[in-house]
C-alpha cells in the first residue's frame, strides 16, 4: 500500500484529485487542504509521494516539498502551479522534487506522472536493496581473502549502520568461561545510557537472559531531539555449529515506522557472516596454537639436551621486551618478539649432542655444523604463514654490525632491527650465563663487552639504550622475572 497525500488550499482540486485516484486499490490517499495540517502529518506519518500546490497563501509547496523529503528521503514529491515559469521549475527540480504539473492538467497526465514516479522510487529502493547486496559480497570477498577478523567484524558493523541504516550497533564476544560479553566494536549514536550499556554487553534484557540464542526485538516510543519517534532494540545471537559465539546488538530510530522484514534479513545474514568470521577466528587460533605448542616441545627438547640453554630462552624475552618497549613497539609486535625469543635456537635441534654440549670450545668443522642452526630453524619454521614475522629473529640474531656475522653476513642496517635486537639481548645472557667450559661472568662485565663491541658485533643505538635501562634498573628487573619464569616452567607463547 502506497501512502500518498494531496496539498491544495482549494479543497475541490483535492477532491477532484481524490476521485481520479480513487480506482487504484494500492494507494491510501490523504488530502490536505490546510497547508500547516499537511506539514504535521509529515511529521507523524509514513509517506511514499506527495502532490502539492505551489502557492498556497501564506504558505509554499517548496516548504511542503522540503519536510517531505527531510522526513522521507526517498518520498516522490510533486508540484502543481497555474503560474509556471522556467525560474520555478528548476528551482523546484533543484530541492528534490521529482515533477512539475502546470494547471490545469488531465487527470490522465497526473496518474501517469504518479505512476512513474512511484516506479522511480521502486528502482532507487531496488538500488538500495543491490547496494546491501553489495556490501554483504565484498564482506565474503573479504573473508575469503583472509582479512583480519577485526576488520572483518567492523566491516559488518560499517554496513549495518550505513544500510539498514542503524542508528548504533555494537558486536559482542561471548565468553563461556565468563558467562559475559565482552565488546568487539561499536558505531553510530548511542547517547542514552540504558543504550549504551546495551550496545557494551553490560546489560541484559530480561528475555535475551531466558534464551540467549533467539533473537530478541522490541520496539517503543520514545522522544528523540523533541520529536516523537519509535525505537527498535535487537539482540540477534551468533552462532556456529550450535554453539554461541556474541551477539549482534542494533538500535534503530525512525519517526515512523518499525524494522520491516527486509531489514531483519539483512541483520540476519550479517550475524550469520559475523558468527563465520568468529568460527575462522577461532579454528585459526586453535590451529595456531596446536602448531606453537609442537614448536614449543621442540624448544623445551633442545634445552633439555643443552644444559647451557636451559632458562636461556625465558630470560632473553625479558631482557628483549624491555628493549622493544622502549623502542615504542606494540602488542602484536611484542607477541612475535616472544615466539622469536623462544625459538630462536629451534635449529639446533639438528645439532648433534657432541657438539652442543661438548666442554670446550668447538673446533673449525664443529664451529661449522653448530653456526648452521639459524638457517636450519628458518626452514623448520619458514613454511608457516603466521610465523613468517619471527623469521628474522631465527636467521639473523648472529649476524654482525659490521658484516662478519653468519650466517649472510648481513652488515648494519642491513641486519633486520629483530635480529640486531636479539643478539645485544642474546649476548648479554650468554655472558652472564654459566657455559659447559666456564661459569659466568658479572653483568658490569657484559655491559663492558656491549660498549667495546658497539659498531662492530652490535648496533650501538641499541647498546646504548641496554645500558639506559640497566641503569634505570630495568634490565636487573627482567632478568629476576625470567628466573622467575624458569622455576614456574612458563613456557606458552603466542603469535
Amino acid at each position: 500500500m502506497k501512502n500518498i497525500m494531496v496539498v491544495d488550499d482549494e479543497i475541490y482540486i483535492c477532491n477532484i484529485i481524490l476521485e481520479a485516484l480513487g480506482d487504484f486499490r494500492d494507494f491510501n490517499v490523504r488530502k490536505f487542504s490546510d497547508p500547516v495540517a499537511a506539514l504535521d502529518h509529515l511529521d507523524k506519518h509514513s509517506i511514499d509521494l506527495v502532490l502539492t500546490d505551489l502557492v498556497m497563501g501564506d504558505h509554499s509547496g517548496v516548504e511542503i516539498l522540503e519536510k517531505a523529503l527531510a522526513n522521507h528521503p526517498d518520498c516522490i514529491v510533486i508540484l502543481m502551479t497555474g503560474y509556471p515559469t522556467v525560474k520555478t521549475a528548476i528551482s523546484v527540480l533543484k530541492k528534490g522534487g521529482y515533477d512539475y504539473l502546470v494547471k490545469p492538467f488531465k487527470l490522465e497526465d497526473l496518474t501517469a506522472t504518479i505512476k512513474r514516479g512511484l516506479d522511480h522510487q521502486e528502482v532507487r529502493r531496488e538500488n538500495v536493496a543491490l547496494r546491501s547486496q553489495a556490501e554483504l559480497r565484498k564482506i565474503s570477498e573479504a573473508m575469503a581473502r583472509g582479512v583480519g577478523f577485526n576488520t572483518v567484524l567492523e566491516m559488518i558493523n560499517k554496513t549495518l549502520l550505513q544500510q539498514l541504516p542503524a542508528t548504533a550497533a555494537s558486536i559482542l564476544l561471548y565468553d563461556k568461561k565468563q558467562h559475559s560479553h565482552r565488546l568487539k566494536c561499536i558505531g553510530g549514536e548511542y547517547d542514552d545510557p540504558s543504550i549504551e550499556e546495551f550496545l557494551n554487553g553490560r546489560v541484559s534484557h530480561e528475555p535475551v537472559q531466558r534464551s540467549r540464542e533467539d533473537v530478541y526485538c522490541d520496539s517503543f516510543d520514545i522522544i528523540k531531539n523533541n520529536i516523537p519517534c519509535r525505537r527498535t532494540i535487537i539482540s540477534n545471537p551468533l552462532i556456529s555449529k550450535r554453539v554461541l559465539l556474541g551477539h549482534l546488538n542494533i538500535v534503530y530510530d525512525h519517526p515512523f515506522k518499525q524494522i520491516t522484514p527486509g531489514q531483519m534479513h539483512l541483520i540476519s545474514l550479517l550475524a550469520s557472516q559475523a558468527a563465520s568470521a568468529m568460527e575462522s577466528s577461532r579454528l585459526i587460533y586453535n590451529l595456531k596454537r596446536s602448531y606453537l605448542q609442537t614448536i614449543g616441545a621442540l624448544a623445551n627438547a633442545i634445552e633439555a639436551r643443552d644444559n647451557y640453554t636451559a632458562g636461556h630462552t625465558d630470560r632473553v624475552f625479558y631482557l628483549a621486551e624491555i628493549l622493544a618497549e622502549k623502542l615504542g613497539w606494540d602488542k602484536r609486535r611484542i607477541n612475535q618478539l616472544k615466539t622469536g625469543c623462544r625459538l630462536h635456537d629451534i635449529g639446533k635441534i639438528g645439532i648433534p649432542d657432541g657438539i652442543l654440549n661438548k666442554p670446550g670450545r668447538l673446533d673449525d668443522d664443529e664451529r661449522v655444523i653448530m653456526q648452521q642452526h639459524p638457517i636450519r630453524g628458518a626452514a623448520i619454521l619458514g613454511q608457516v604463514p603466521f610465523l613468517k614475522p619471527i623469521i628474522p629473529y631465527i636467521l639473523c640474531h648472529h649476524e654482525r654490525f659490521d658484516g662478519t656475522g653468519y650466517p649472510n653476513g648481513l652488515k648494519g642496517k642491513e641486519i633486520p632491527i629483530e635480529g640486531r635486537l636479539l643478539a645485544v639481548v642474546d649476548t648479554f645472557d650468554a655472558i652472564t650465563s654459566n657455559r659447559p667450559y666456564r661459569q659466568g661472568k658479572s653483568h658490569e662485565f657484559a655491559l663492558k663487552e656491549l660498549r667495546e663491541h658497539a659498531g662492530t658485533q652490535f648496533d650501538p643505538e641499541l647498546v646504548k639504550l641496554f645500558q639506559k635501562a640497566y641503569e634505570e634498573g630495568l634490565i636487573n628487573r627482567a632478568i629476576k622475572k625470567g628466573d622467575e619464569a624458569v622455576k614456574m616452567a612458563v613456557s606458552p607463547v603466542t603469535v
